[in-house]
């Protein structure tokens, strides 16, 4: 299919339906998280996350494309006007949208800032006096969402902290388009990064369109859709309905994204890992490169021994005593955080090496970028260099200099000082480009990593400051923005802005699309959900109060918490843990160039993925070691054939399954708002 299909240039007419059904989907989507119940959270949101940590795959562009399945097998009059470039711009704008209308943002983060003036934000009046009337509204506004029924919202309150707060995750969505923009032909046409969420979304969509690239891999993507309904209704029905059979045992001893604890015997033991039961990570695995899933395995396995050497000789020996949990999130009990070992510090320090390494061995083709957009190539070398890129590289790298000089120019005139709103915004942009990278590679992200946050907390607050006196700026909105949209997960506001384009090239190169009909898809999809999911946020709010609603908007509105906060990195003095970023950088540069040179040396991924806390946490090392061997046996078994034509449609399927009974289940918990049951 790539390659092969012609599209013609999108229209405005077309990007005016963009923006329609963009403004429609937000404010549903906004809503719908809004009023889902509890059990939803990680693995249920229909429109939102299917399988959480440490994937955080959306359903929404499953659901659509399901939703279209019956009538396309019915009409061929009906696949022939969607065609491959519809159906795309449908997949662009289906996988944009999620990453702002979920429960972090706009129900935490914007929150956060917009009421930091709140009576549930500080009572200390010194701190909410440095925040600007353009942030946040006044402290009776902000209360008043906590109870809603607001009968008159006061935009004039809210039209400055809607605009502020516009600017700072739409500056940045313009760099990361222009990053996508500027790296797509390296990482995608390429190196060929698979970006396992796009490919197993493809699947749905070949089928939607039917014809003859859908037959081979038809039956196997059927068989892998009724699979995935039939092992996931039971965990829906269980959930929802307490006398329902709890077959999976998803009810007791297990975290929300389907995390098994360690129970009996195993809990007694020196281990500090879960056991993943949730079937979407063996489907994302399936399609990741043996190498990277036989290294990250490798890594936790390495891990498993560490400890329990570690353990004979005298630390971390609290762990056999100690809860599942609070033997991956508990310093000193942890060996992720806890010394000698700290393994989620080493893992950090490795993600910035995979970055910078990552921009090292691209750094031909981004000083070719530069010097096509700056007249360093001839007009016919040039012209033959952008061709079929998304945007010129001289407009790509004007997108890239007007999002980074805007959001830097707001948080000047926030109040921030130069020195730390350049080192935001620079590192920040440093660390979702390799979480970017991270997540075409493998699937997944690493939640509070540190990879670049250690360097403010070294340089600026070796030691955690206390909450008194009259903070500055940096301190107290800068606190939030370096633990979370900087770097703690893609949905805080910043890291869905490089993930949305990545993923949508991604799709362009395999339906063989034109990247800059997609280009515009995806910047008019993602300016206008950027906007809608904070105006819908007021009006949700306001309507029917933050205490109703499942926004867990209250863990995320305490300035103080955030300004002396650990989430990110630790309490202790970077001294004691800054040695094993280091150490993790320059490992993880090691190991990329040995493995560049030596094929069967473990991937330098394993490293990161595997002594990530949230791998261990989430049972994700299960996942990728049953992946590894049923990948193998399909390609020792029936060849690259096999695994094309029935081991991915199949995988296909199974995701596309599990999201149409997670839209069922979710739709109940919605209508369970208004009308108990």
């Amino acid at each position: 299919m790539g390659g092969e299909y012609k599209s013609e240039r999108v229209t405005t007419t077309t990007l005016i339906w963009v923006a329609i059904l963009s403004a429609v989907l937000t404010f549903i989507s906004t809503m719908w998280h809004a009023f889902l119940p509890r059990y939803a959270a990680c693995i249920f949101q229909g429109l939102g996350w299917i399988v959480a940590e440490p994937a955080e795959m959306v359903g929404m562009p499953f659901v659509l494309l399901m939703l279209l399945f019956p009538f396309t097998l019915r009409s061929r009059r009906l696949r022939d006007w969607l065609g491959a470039d519809k159906l795309t711009y449908l997949y662009v704008i289906a996988f944009t949208i999620p990453g702002f209308t979920n429960q972090l943002e706009p129900w935490n983060d914007f929150y956060y800032f917009a009421c930091s003036k709140g009576s549930t934000a500080t009572t200390n009046p010194a701190w909410k006096a440095v925040i600007p009337d353009f942030v946040a509204v006044p402290t009776k506004v902000a209360d008043a969402l906590l109870f809603g029924g607001v009968k008159e919202i006061p935009w004039d309150a809210w039209i400055g902290p809607i605009f502020w707060y516009y600017i700072f995750i739409a500056s940045f969505g313009l760099m990361g388009i222009a990053v996508a923009n500027i790296l797509r032909k390296h990482w995608i046409d390429i190196e060929r990064i698979p970006f396992p969420h796009t490919l197993l979304a493809y699947q749905s969509l070949v089928q939607v369109q039917g014809g003859e690239q859908a037959k081979p891999g038809r039956k196997p993507f059927l068989l892998g859709l009724l699979v995935g309904i039939v092992v996931t209704a039971p965990i829906g029905m269980a959930l929802i309905f307490p006398w329902f059979p709890d077959i999976y045992a998803w009810r007791t001893d297990t975290c929300g994204p389907g995390a098994h604890w360690l129970t009996g015997p195993l809990a007694s033991l020196p281990l500090a890992l879960h056991f993943n039961k949730h079937p979407l990570p063996f489907a994302i695995a399936y399609l990741l490169p043996l190498d990277v899933l036989f290294s990250c395995w490798l890594f936790e396995l390495i891990y498993v021994i560490a400890v329990f050497v570690a353990f004979q000789m005298g630390y971390y020996t609290a762990l056999p005593t100690t809860g599942s949990c609070g033997r991956l999130w508990c310093p000193p009990i942890a060996p992720h955080f806890g010394p000698p070992l700290r393994f989620n510090f080493i893992a950090g320090g490795g993600l910035l090496g995979f970055t910078l390494m990552s921009l090292y061995l691209s750094r031909g083709h981004i000083l070719k970028t530069l010097k096509a957009a700056f007249r360093g190539l001839s007009s016919s070398e040039s012209l033959e260099f952008e061709k079929g890129e998304p945007c010129s590289y001289r407009g790509t790298w004007l997108m890239f200099g007007i999002g980074f000089i805007l959001l830097l120019v707001l948080l000047l005139f926030t109040g921030f000082h130069f020195e730390q709103a350049f080192a935001l915004v620079f590192l920040s942009v440093i660390l979702w480009i390799g979480q970017s990278r991270l997540f075409g590679l493998a699937g997944v992200h690493f939640e509070s990593s540190g990879a670049v946050q250690w360097i403010p907390r070294a340089i600026w607050y070796p030691r955690l400051p206390e909450v008194q006196g009259t903070p500055s700026i940096d301190l107290v909105l800068g606190g939030h923005i370096w633990a979370c949209p900087s770097g703690r997960h893609p949905c805080d506001g910043w890291g869905w802005s490089m993930y949305a384009p990545f993923s949508a090239y991604s799709m362009a190169r395999l339906t063989g699309v034109n990247s800059r009909n997609v280009f515009k898809v995806l910047l008019v999809s993602l300016l206008v959900a950027q906007f809608v999911c904070l105006v819908a946020f007021v009006v949700g709010a306001s309507y029917y109060g933050l205490t109703r609603l499942h926004g867990e908007s209250f863990w995320d509105a305490n300035l103080e918490w955030w300004a002396t906060s650990p989430f990110a990195m630790t309490e202790e003095p970077p001294e004691e843990w800054v040695g094993h970023i280091v150490g993790g950088i320059f490992l993880l540069m090691a190991m990329t160039y040995i493995h560049a040179r030596i094929l069967w040396f473990p991937h330098p991924l394993g490293l990161i993925v595997g002594w990530m806390m949230s791998f261990s946490l989430f049972g994700w090392w299960l996942a990728f070691l049953v992946a590894w061997i049923l990948k193998q046996l399909t390609l020792r078994l029936g060849g690259s054939r096999a695994y094309e034509e029935v081991g991915v449609p199949f995988a296909g399927g199974v995701v596309a399954g599990y999201a149409v009974i997670a839209f069922i289940i979710s739709a109940a918990g919605v209508v369970r708002f208004f009308i108990p049951f």
